[in-house]
Order: C-alpha cells, then sequence, then structure tokens
C-alpha cells in the first residue's frame, strides 16, 4: 500500500484583497462566529452565530436577537449552524434550523433539524412552536455534523446533509 499527500485547503482569509471584486462590500452588522444567512423577502436576514444565538438583521444595520433558539453545543465546528426559510414561508412564517442538540452525557452532540415558525412583532422576533424534526440518535464527541439543506425544485422534499 502507499500514501498520497493530502493538500490542506487555502485559508481565503490571508490571501491579500483583490483591487476590483466584481461585486460591492457594505458593512451592516457585527456578528460573532456568524455562520449562515437565510434572506426575509422583505430583504431582512437570518443570521446565525454558531455560539447558539440568532439574529433578525435589517439593511440599516439594526439588529434584534431572535427568542426561543434551542439550546446547542458549542465547540469547534459544532453550534447552530443553518437557518433556512420554508418554501411556505411567505404563507405562514415556517423556518428550519441545524444545530449541534447536546446530548445527556457533557460535551457530546449529534445533529439535529428542527422546524419553527418565526414571529415577528415590533421590536420582537421570536420562534414559536418549535419541533425537531429529526436528530441523529448517537450522540459523540467532535467531528463536523454538515447540516446543510435544501429543498427539491417542487418544493416537496426537504434535503439534510
Amino acid at each position: 500500500m502507499a500514501a498520497t499527500p493530502v493538500l490542506a485547503q487555502i485559508n481565503a482569509g490571508t490571501l491579500p484583497a483583490t483591487a476590483s471584486p466584481p461585486f460591492k462590500v457594505s458593512k451592516v452588522a457585527q456578528f460573532d462566529l456568524p455562520w449562515r444567512i437565510a434572506f426575509l423577502p422583505d430583504g431582512r436576514m437570518l443570521v446565525t452565530e454558531k455560539v447558539g444565538k440568532l439574529f433578525l438583521a435589517a439593511q440599516d444595520g439594526q439588529k434584534l436577537e431572535v427568542t426561543g433558539v434551542p439550546p446547542v453545543l458549542h465547540e469547534n465546528q459544532n453550534g447552530l449552524l443553518g437557518v433556512y426559510l420554508a418554501p411556505s414561508y411567505a404563507s405562514d412564517g415556517a423556518i428550519y434550523l441545524t444545530y449541534s442538540e447536546p446530548g445527556e452525557i457533557r460535551g457530546t452532540s449529534s445533529l439535529a433539524l428542527a422546524r419553527a415558525t418565526l414571529r415577528i412583532g415590533a421590536g420582537t422576533a421570536a420562534l414559536e412552536d418549535l419541533k425537531v424534526i429529526w436528530r441523529d440518535p448517537v450522540k459523540g464527541k467532535g467531528g463536523q455534523v454538515g447540516a446543510a439543506v435544501a429543498f427539491s425544485p417542487d418544493q416537496k422534499f426537504l434535503f439534510l446533509t
């Protein structure tokens, strides 16, 4: 048997900035360990932070913490990961979250997928009726749980990695 060398990925964060990128960069708000953005129909954004927070952010920089987020185990690559609008979001406010669900034994977790209703009020944002619709029953330590969600073109199926 022979082993082949493995090349590590290049961290683009250490590369020099492009003089003329094909897009405009504007700072909207500051986050700690942001992971995923879901754009709402009105232009606002839902932004996950791996430490277990979900924010509703507006284009003018205002941000509001969303309540009702489930507990997560934030460690290394795991924590609160994805936020996705359901295909039915415009009519029912449904969203999906993927996250590292803490196990009964301290320091263990596994991937969970939850569905909730996002309720936005005057100065408030909350997840209601949160329900875990799938979880990996095997809780472990470390690793990377994946957590990407996609919907089929006919919007009848949800796919989870």
